[in-house]
C-alpha cells in the first residue's frame, strides 16, 4: 500500500488511468450500489486494500460468498471503475489445513517490499467467538498468488496485566489481533496497525526487513506502540500527507455503523491526538452507513484520497456493498470526506 511519491510514477499512473477512461455511461463510482466484476458477479473484496503494480491497480479483500472456495479473493483494473476477476489468492482450504476448521480471514492487505521483490500479505485470521485473534502473514511472487502462508501470530508479548481466566489467552500469547491494515512509510519501512487487547486499545507495529514480522528487538516506544488506549476503535484506516500521519477508525459496535474519528500524530508511533469526525454532511454519524477499510491516494492530486469502505449487510454478508468516497486534507491536521450519490475521481 505505498504512497505515490514520485512525479515520474504519478505521470505514469496519470498516463494509465487517463487512457482507459474514455467517457463512458458507467464509468463513476456510485457509493453503496451494488459493485460487478467484469464477468458480471458481485465483487466479493470486502475489507480490503489497493496497490498499484505494473500499470494495474489490484485489489484485494475478504470473500463472504459461503459458496466460493476462496478465502481472498484479487481484481485488477487500470481505470479504478471496472475490475476483471485475477485468482483466488488464499484459499478456504488453505487456512483450515492450517490453522484449523472453520479459521477465516478477514481484512487482508498487500504490499510490495521491494528489497525482498515479495508481495507480503497480512490478514486477521480467527475463529468461531473471536478468540483465535491472530495475524496471518504470507508471501508470494505476484499480486495475484498463489501465496504462501508463514505462520499465525501475535505480533507484541507483552503481558499488560492480562487475566488468567481471559478467553482469548492474551497472558500467554499477547494481546489479541484483530482489524489491521498496513501502511508503508517509505520504500524501507512498513508498519501493521491492529485493534489489540480485546478491541480496547490500537497497536501500531514497525515490520521486520522482510515485512514478515515486528522489527526486533520489539521495543516499546521505539519499534512499536498503544495507542487511543482504552478508546475501543477498530478498522484502522492510515495515509500521510505533508508529514502528519492520519488515522481514521470507527467505533466497536458490531457489524452496526457509527461515527468515524480522526486522529494525527507528526510521529508514526506518536502520541497521536484525536481531532473529530472526518465525515460531514448527512449521515456522517454512522459514517455514511459504512465502516473505513483503506485509503487510496489520487495520482497526481496531493492531499486527495479515495476513502474505501464496506456496507455491511450482517443478514446476508456476501452482498454488502462498497462506499468509496472523496477523501480531503483540507489542511494541516485537517480532512474531510463527504457523501456523493455518483463521482469520479478524474474530476474530484
Amino acid at each position: 500500500m505505498p504512497n505515490i511519491k514520485t512525479p515520474t510514477l504519478r505521470l505514469t499512473l496519470v498516463l494509465v488511468i487517463g487512457c482507459q477512461s474514455c467517457c463512458c455511461a458507467d464509468q463513476a463510482f456510485q457509493p453503496g450500489k451494488p459493485w460487478y466484476d467484469l464477468d458480471g458477479n458481485l465483487i466479493q473484496a470486502h475489507g480490503g486494500g489497493i496497490i498499484f503494480h505494473q500499470n494495474k491497480f489490484y485489489w484485494h479483500g475478504e470473500n463472504r460468498d459461503p459458496n466460493s472456495p476462496a478465502a481472498v479473493y484479487c481484481y485488477s483494473s487500470t481505470n479504478l471503475y471496472h475490475w476483471q476477476l485475477e485468482s483466488h489468492p488464499i484459499l478456504k482450504q488453505q487456512i483450515e489445513e492450517r490453522f484449523g476448521a472453520r479459521t477465516f480471514v478477514e481484512r487482508p492487505k498487500v504490499a510490495y517490499n521491494p528489497r525482498t521483490k515479495k508481495f507480503v500479505f497480512w490478514m486477521h485470521l480467527d475463529q468461531p467467538g473471536y478468540h483465535f485473534a491472530r495475524a496471518g502473514v504470507g508471501i508470494s511472487d505476484s499480486p495475484t498468488g498463489p501465496v504462501t502462508i508463514l505462520y499465525a501470530i501475535r505480533p507484541i508479548t507483552n503481558d499488560f496485566n492480562f487475566p488468567s481466566n481471559d478467553p482469548n489467552q492474551q497472558k500467554f500469547f499477547g494481546g489479541t489481533f484483530r482489524d489491521m491494515t498496513l501502511f508503508v512509510d517509505s520504500e524501507t519501512n512498513a508498519y501493521v496497525f491492529y485493534a489489540s487487547e480485546n478491541n480496547a486499545t490500537m497497536y501500531v507495529v514497525r515490520l521486520n526487513d522482510e515485512w514478515t514480522g515486528p522489527a526486533q528487538p520489539a521495543l516499546e516506544g521505539k519499534t512499536w506502540a498503544r495507542i487511543l488506549v482504552g478508546q475501543m476503535r477498530e478498522a484502522p484506516v492510515v495515509f500521510k500527507h505533508q508529514n502528519i500521519y492520519y488515522l481514521i477508525t470507527s467505533g466497536c459496535t458490531g457489524w452496526r455503523p457509527n461515527a468515524a474519528s480522526l486522529a494525527i500524530s507528526t510521529n508514526i508511533l506518536g502520541p497521536w491526538r484525536v481531532v473529530r469526525n472526518p465525515c460531514v454532511g448527512p449521515l456522517a454519524e454512522t459514517t455514511f452507513n459504512s465502516q473505513g477499510t483503506f485509503a487510496l491516494p489520487i495520482p497526481n492530486k496531493p492531499g486527495k484520497f479515495i476513502f474505501l469502505a464496506d456496507r455491511w449487510n450482517p443478514t446476508n454478508l456476501a452482498i454488502s456493498t462498497y462506499v468509496w468516497l472523496p477523501l480531503t486534507v483540507t489542511g494541516p491536521g485537517t480532512c474531510k470526506i463527504e457523501w456523493q450519490d455518483s463521482w469520479t475521481w478524474e474530476n474530484f
